[in-house]
């Protein structure tokens, strides 16, 4: 395989997608802290939360991504296939199970994430 048949078959749309969803992550999570919203306090939320909002924004560019990679768009540009799914109503196909499975795997890893920096704090703030 070429490295222009990897661009062509979604990689250039998977990396615009993962840039757009981490950055509205971080996004998300400084918004969350600043309004200091009920669910601050709360890893496993703030992590759900927050990456649930980010997959909705970039939800689009992953059905994008989806019909670039299943072959069946060929030589189509990203713009001309968001057009279709948006006229088609298909821009949020799929999202309930993505959503869902954002909410559990990155709340879950948000308390990982959490634990893991509370521990390497105590280990560095001990005296050698």
């Amino acid at each position: 395989e070429s490295v222009l048949e990897f661009l062509r078959t979604g990689a250039v749309a998977t990396l615009a997608r993962n840039g757009l969803l981490f950055s509205s992550f971080v996004v998300y999570m400084d918004l969350a802290r600043k309004a200091d919203v009920f669910f601050v306090d709360s890893h496993f939320l703030m992590g759900g939360i927050c990456a649930s909002m980010a997959w909705f924004t970039v939800w689009p560019l992953d059905v994008v991504k989806s019909r670039i990679q299943s072959g069946q768009f060929d030589n189509r540009k990203m713009r001309h296939l968001l057009a279709d799914i948006w006229h088609s109503g298909h821009l949020y196909r799929g999202i309930v199970p993505g959503i869902t499975r954002s909410f559990i795997s990155n709340g879950s890893s948000m308390v990982v994430y959490k634990y893991v920096e509370t521990q390497l704090r105590q280990i560095q703030s001990k005296p050698s």
